[in-house]
């Protein structure tokens, strides 16, 4: 299982809310190679510190994503 602990998504400055700005960050990395199958997403709470947003944005994002 390939690890991403490190990935931060970038979030585009759309009028999007900030948790479909990271599912549309994760699509965009998937398609792009990024991220592979198996690869193992940063947990939710180190993902929100990452970004400085709530771990809700994050756990909807998420949720969202699968």
């Amino acid at each position: 299982m390939t690890a991403a602990s490190d990935w931060a998504p970038a979030l585009s400055d759309s009028s999007d809310p900030v948790y479909l700005a990271i599912v549309n960050a994760l699509v965009a990395d998937i398609a792009r190679g990024v991220l592979v199958p198996d690869t193992r997403l940063p947990t939710q709470r180190a993902l929100a510190d990452t970004l400085g947003v709530a771990i809700g944005t994050v756990t909807r994002a998420y949720t969202e994503a699968q």
